[in-house]
């Protein structure tokens, strides 16, 4: 999960601004011209394109001015030499081209004149039903929202169900934080080019990729010596982080998690954190909540300790035993809340900080390494006090604040969930719509609680325990997306955290 060199092509993301600098140099070190890149990328989405329609289909390719637009010109004029019926719309239809210029997008778009493909406007690109639309308007250049009739273009695309593949990223999506500008098409599947772009993978962008593939042109792994990435992809499993067991190990080998939570009448968060934890391999489980709730989390899972807490001096004894500490789940904000939370700062334990323990920190906050906080975006604004809109706007800079305010370990929940941590930087591209209910987050603390109790160190904790909750959440989806439960993870994540994963 931390190599280096080519092999990590699949995992590194990089900004718009490394590409436009480097991918040039990159052709050259691989000997290839700029126009050969452009051709390169072309043949590749043509022979994707081979793999989702049929001989004879009807393919429209929508062009804008710029070098993206050159890859799709290309595209139209393989398409047609095979066979196909191919359509060209084009941003500014019959532009006049500089006869003597060699930009290779010119050429490209010069060779499709030349057999006599006619470009028609944008808009007309639904009249005469195609199979398949190509985008290639907008690549990672685009700085400024989609308006006016290129933003009612897109919503004419999205609107018409037909499959989309787009050419290095749909036009409209920021290739360096995901978000949408304007408007952006919908594909059903996007070929990014040479290197995999950051924003393809968190923020609105999931929605609007489809199915991502890669093709480097043969010049990857030249582009991967001249930029370093500055997020990688969590790739594979970290099971290896924790290794196999002893034959001799006992329960106290493997730690002794302690939930903090479950204030008044809020029980369900803090036997969710309970049941993760000890699913998650910790050796022992206590959970310290409302006197009010012992009952009925004891009854949830016998293997567990609950311990009601009226007082927080009630605390010190098992503050004192355990090895891990998750504050958090169904705490409440009321004043046992506060005097609770308060106790539980005030050791050098690792914690992890979730839910209401989030609130909380934002009122009091505190710096150190030792801290895991696990915010989703309305969490994470509270911290950081700016809007929740701040925070989706841009996502790799908001886990990188919050990673440098509090000197914490960070994850920035959501889709494409991200880690600011001591280990680096990274980007969870795994999970399932699945998981959007309620329970998940207080799920995920007690993973990772388990996980420290384990061993590992606090930025490992946190990036296995995103990993394998994400991985957890699309196996329980699989089936039902709708009316999955965080419950539903537990007998996955036991699963997870032994070795296994699905194919």
């Amino acid at each position: 999960m931390e190599t280096s060199g080519y092999d990590s092509l699949a995992q590194s993301l990089y900004c718009a601004e490394q590409l436009q600098r480097s991918e040039a140099r990159a052709g050259e070190l691989a000997g290839y011209s700029l126009a050969q890149l452009m051709s390169l990328a072309g043949r590749a989405v043509f022979e994707q394109l081979q793999h989702h329609v049929g001989d004879g289909a009807r393919i429209a390719v929508c062009c804008g001015e710029g070098n993206n637009g050159g890859d799709g010109y290309i595209v139209a004029r393989l398409a047609h030499q095979a066979g196909y019926k191919v359509d060209l719309y084009a941003l500014k239809p019959h532009a006049e081209l500089n006869q003597a210029s060699n930009q290779p997008a010119i050429q490209a778009r010069r060779a499709c004149r030349e057999l006599g493909l006619e470009e028609y406007p944008l808009n007309q690109c639904l009249s005469l039903s195609p199979d398949i639309i190509v985008d290639a308007v907008f690549g990672i250049g685009l700085s400024r929202p989609i308006e006016g009739e290129i933003a009612q273009w897109v919503r004419q695309v999205n609107q018409a169900q037909i499959p989309v593949m787009a050419i290095d990223i749909p036009s409209g999506i920021n290739a360096d934080n995901g978000c949408v500008m304007g408007e952006a098409v919908a594909a059903q599947t996007t070929v990014t080019m040479i290197a995999y772009k950051r924003g393809l993978f968190t923020g609105a962008s999931p929605a609007y990729v489809g199915r991502l593939l890669l093709a480097d042109l043969g010049v990857g792994e030249y582009f991967v010596k001249l930029e370093q990435p500055d997020w990688r992809r969590v790739d594979g499993s970290p099971y290896g982080w924790l290794g196999d067991r002893a034959m001799n190990a006992h329960k106290g080998d493997h730690g002794h998690v302690l939930i903090v939570g479950a204030g008044s009448g809020m029980p369900g968060a803090g036997i969710l954190a309970m049941l993760a934890a000890l699913r998650g391999g910790a050796g022992k489980v206590s959970v310290a909540c409302h006197p009010s709730n012992v009952g009925i989390i004891a009854s949830q899972q016998p293997e567990a300790m609950v311990h009601g807490i009226e007082q927080p001096e009630q605390l010190n004894e098992l503050l004192e035993a355990a090895t891990s500490i998750v504050i958090g789940p169904g705490l409440g904000r009321d004043e046992w809340a506060y005097k609770i939370y308060r106790t539980c700062m005030a050791v050098n334990t690792c914690k992890v900080i979730d839910a209401d323990g989030l609130y909380w920190l934002a009122q009091d906050p505190v710096q150190s390494s030792q801290l895991i906080l696990t915010p989703h975006p309305g969490e994470a604004a509270r911290l950081l006090k700016c809007r929740t809109q701040d925070i989706e706007n841009n996502r790799f800079e908001h886990a990188l604040l919050l990673h440098n305010q509090y000197h914490a370990q960070i994850v920035l929940k959501g889709a494409g969930s991200l880690i600011s941590s001591t280990r680096g930087n990274w980007l969870v591209d795994r999970g399932s719509p699945a998981m959007a209910s309620g329970g998940m987050g207080d799920c995920l603390a007690g993973l990772v609680g388990a996980l420290l109790a384990q061993g590992l160190a606090p930025a490992q904790a946190l990036t296995a325990g995103v990993f394998w909750h994400a991985v957890a959440g699309e196996v329980a989806g699989e089936v039902a997306p709708r009316g999955t439960l965080a419950s539903d993870l537990m007998p996955i994540i036991r699963k997870l955290v032994n070795g296994w994963m699905p194919e």
